[in-house]
């Protein structure tokens, strides 16, 4: 009933300023009967749990990471208590007013509720397909309109400045070794120094999904691992460890504030762990790597996912368009 409504009030407005929509309201409920919502305590319907904690199995069983899994799980516990009905009942009217809600609330990016409207939609599909729905209500939720913004990556400068301005021989290590391999934050503070190959020069990571790959190293990379890994006088396995006793393997957010930190120091923007994989992905495709190959080291499934990362290089693309297309 609302989406009718919505939808009247919207065919209504088509070529019509802002100034005639509350006639145009005024026009389309004339033939509803409103009445408030009661305000009065509400049972809570907890009847979604098991469909949820089945979703959230089969995700586990997919190979999703305990991350994706969280992220799945809040918001999906989130609009199912938003919207306090049993799955069987949640219409696609009920998913558009949580979203717009969210926004208005949160002030989120459009990125960020689009992210939520597929996670809706996996979770509504999944319900579908086992019959415990008989329509699916995410359907027709369209893709939220994102601006697309060019993510740059480090320029040659900026690299070398950051490595100069390193103090200590872990945090030149970090950055050479997220340089050189290209591996997520993630899969970094996962490493074990048992996981570096010094001699054939590559590391062994698991990444999304559970899946074991190879990624390599430079000289320079290997050198400073080793300067560090020998400095050390801890007797973790971990690859990387905080300073302090008792030297436990750094986290995420570990590597993110050391780097936010060498950023704040050296005058550089944005200065974060995904950057160093989108800089390597760039530049060792503008140098003529076949993207398939950039795609292996990156770890993707699809290769849309790389060019995502990659910017290519304009005067590249000028000189092979005059190279190629020479007489």
């Amino acid at each position: 009933m609302v989406s009718q409504v919505v939808d009247k009030v919207l065919q209504a407005m088509m070529g019509k300023g802002m100034d005639e929509l509350k006639s145009v309201l005024y026009c389309v409920l004339a033939g509803y009967d409103i009445t408030k919502k009661s305000t009065e305590l509400q049972k809570i319907e907890r009847g979604w749990e098991e469909e949820l904690c089945a979703f959230l199995v089969r995700k586990r069983v997919e190979g999703r990471s305990d991350g994706t899994i969280s992220q799945y799980s809040l918001h999906l516990r989130r609009m199912l208590q938003y919207i306090n009905k049993p799955v069987k009942e949640i219409s696609d009217a009920d998913l558009f007013s949580y979203i717009a809600v969210y926004k208005k609330k949160r002030n989120v990016s459009s990125v960020y509720l689009n992210n939520i409207r597929l996670v809706c939609s996996s979770f509504f599909s999944w319900l579908n397909n086992k019959g415990y729905i008989n329509k699916n209500p995410a359907a027709g939720l369209d893709p939220i309109k994102t601006e697309k913004r060019i993510k740059k990556p480090l320029s040659d400068t900026e690299l070398e400045i950051l490595r100069r301005k390193c103090r200590i021989e872990r945090d030149i290590a970090l950055i050479e070794c997220l340089y050189s391999t290209g591996v997520r934050v993630s899969e970094l503070v996962s490493l074990n120094k048992s996981d570096i190959d010094f001699e054939n020069m590559k590391a062994i990571v698991y990444g999304k999904g559970a899946k074991e790959r190879e990624t390599y190293l430079t000289a320079a990379a290997c050198m400073h691992l080793k300067e560090y890994i020998d400095s050390r006088e801890d007797s973790s396995d971990a690859l990387f460890v905080s300073l302090r006793a008792p030297h436990t393997r750094l986290t995420v957010s570990g590597v993110e504030e050391i780097l936010r930190k060498l950023g704040r120091r050296t005058g550089i923007n944005k200065v974060h762990p995904h950057r160093f994989r989108r800089t390597m992905a760039t530049n060792i495709l503008n140098k003529g790597m076949p993207i398939e190959e950039v795609k292996e080291i990156l770890g993707h499934v699809k290769l849309d996912t790389t060019l995502i990362y990659c910017q290519v290089n304009k005067e590249n693309v000028r000189h092979n368009h005059k190279k190629y297309m020479s007489a």
